[in-house]
């Protein structure tokens, strides 16, 4: 599609959805409260038979995958809770954010659909090892419902549903974890906003959280976009830890400080690391229409959840994370806004990498049973000389799958003159439990000479082997 035919749909979806998200605003503003909500009930336990000796639940964060202008589906988004059985092979997984929506499966207005998640969690049997293909019984789907990569009792990854749907970013909840003293989180943040949004977005940052029984104080909030601006974000109030339908969590209730969004963080014993901001929280109603200011610069796509680990209280030996092997995600939001491939399942370490070089690629046919290539190269650069785990001259080039980057200067070719795109920016490693986990989010320009965001981002989410 060229410029003035994509700035013409543009306009026309804009005019059609005027009237109709002024509706659907309303309509769900009454629908009822959304969120990791506090509750003196606890969700409903795992079926009787299921439950083996190794289960683990785990509080996630998950992108906006469009909204609006930018894309034909509103889906999901937020909180999810999470269940992993590694003895009966039995998962769970439910949008939690989408709460009380569940009679507002499909909207249809004009060229936009408004797709909400059921109420119901989505239940049934994981097979394999490594990636865990999830096969559900009941639920959103009765056929195939993703892929999950576990750190069990600490984190999980999940993509639920096809190669479409943006990813679940997840840490083990077993109850108010207690911190030694101020711990310091590196985070970046997780996906993109939308071609409408004004705003400029969090990248990567950091934060300090301490705790004094189930109260939880946040300092020193750092966010920088990709150039390295400080985005100044408003301090974070405080917050406070235990039940809620996610499992245990720390909550910041809504106010001026948040935009009147909920904020959701928990961490793992180890130190992996998540903070919903609301985004996707249809209940807020922020989602739907552009808002300013709060601690992450907010838009149509609301603000940007964080995920990341615990900093390391020493240097990272660069040999040994480019030594190990990876399995994860390869994430880029535009492209799942699009409902082009956008979450494809990744893994590192099949060629041994070298100085700071990682190799990896994405596995064929969206099957990771297949065997991956190696045409994805990340280079990590030099680590932060004041902050052991943060790399800030990342360099990604990846196969260049829509023919975005030819003939841009980010653009090149592989040995076998198949188009590459390079792109830069950062990323966060820590080695919670003994094994690295890392967080890469770099400036996608493909998507800014499209017309996109020009602070459009490609994520990788790799946790060692």
């Amino acid at each position: 599609m060229n410029q003035k035919s994509m700035e013409r749909k543009t306009k026309e979806t804009t005019r059609n959805l005027t009237g109709p998200l002024l509706v659907l605003t309303a309509a769900l503003l009454s629908a009822g409260c959304g969120g990791g909500k506090a509750s003196s009930v606890p969700p409903p336990e795992i079926p009787a038979g299921s439950q083996g000796s190794q289960s683990h639940s785990y509080v996630g964060t998950q992108s906006l995958d469009g909204s609006g202008v930018l894309a034909p589906n509103f889906k999901y988004g937020g909180t999810w809770a999470i269940t992993l059985d590694d003895t009966t092979q039995y998962f769970s997984y439910q949008n939690i954010g989408h709460e009380g929506y569940e009679g507002i499966n499909l909207i249809s207005q004009g060229n936009t659909t408004w797709v909400f998640p059921t109420a119901a969690p989505t239940v049934g049997a994981s097979t394999g090892s490594g990636f865990l293909n999830l096969a559900a019984t009941s639920g959103a789907t009765t056929d195939a419902a993703g892929y999950a990569v576990e750190v069990p009792g600490e984190a999980a990854l999940l993509r639920p549903g096809d190669d479409t749907m943006s990813p679940v970013i997840s840490v083990a909840t077993t109850g108010c974890p207690t911190l030694s003293g101020n711990v310091t989180y590196q985070f970046i943040g997780l996906g993109s906003p939308a071609r409408t949004d004004k705003n400029t977005h969090v990248a990567y940052g950091s934060l300090q959280a301490s705790n004094s029984g189930t109260t939880w104080n946040f300092t020193n909030l750092n966010m920088y976009t990709f150039d390295g601006m400080s985005l100044s974000p408003t301090a974070l109030p405080v917050g406070n830890c235990g039940y809620t339908q996610l499992g245990y969590a720390v909550s910041i209730a809504p106010s001026a400080a948040t935009n009147n969004f909920t904020v959701t963080t928990a961490v793992s014993p180890s130190g992996y690391f998540i903070m919903d901001q609301g985004q996707g929280e249809v209940a807020n109603g922020g989602v739907l229409q552009i808002s300013g200011g709060g601690s992450g610069s907010y838009g149509p796509t609301g603000p940007l959840g964080l995920v990341g680990v615990q900093q390391p209280t020493s240097a990272l030996n660069i040999g040994s994370i480019v030594g190990g092997k990876y399995l994860g995600f390869e994430f880029d939001p535009v492209d799942v806004s699009l409902g082009k491939a956008g979450t494809l399942p990744v893994m590192f370490g099949q060629t041994a990498g070298s100085g700071t070089v990682m190799t990896g690629g994405a596995f064929p046919n969206d099957d990771p049973t297949q065997t991956a290539p190696s045409n994805i190269t990340l280079d990590l650069g030099p680590q932060d000389a004041k902050n052991n785990g943060l790399y800030t001259n990342v360099t990604v080039t990846v196969p260049d799958m829509y023919k975005g980057c030819v003939q841009e200067p980010f653009g090149g070719v592989d040995a076998d003159g198949n188009p590459t795109c390079t792109f830069h920016e950062v990323a966060v490693v820590g080695n919670p439990a003994g094994k690295f986990a890392i967080f890469v989010t770099v400036n996608d320009l493909s998507q800014a000479v499209s017309h996109y965001a020009t602070d459009a981002a490609l994520h990788f989410f790799l946790y060692q082997q």
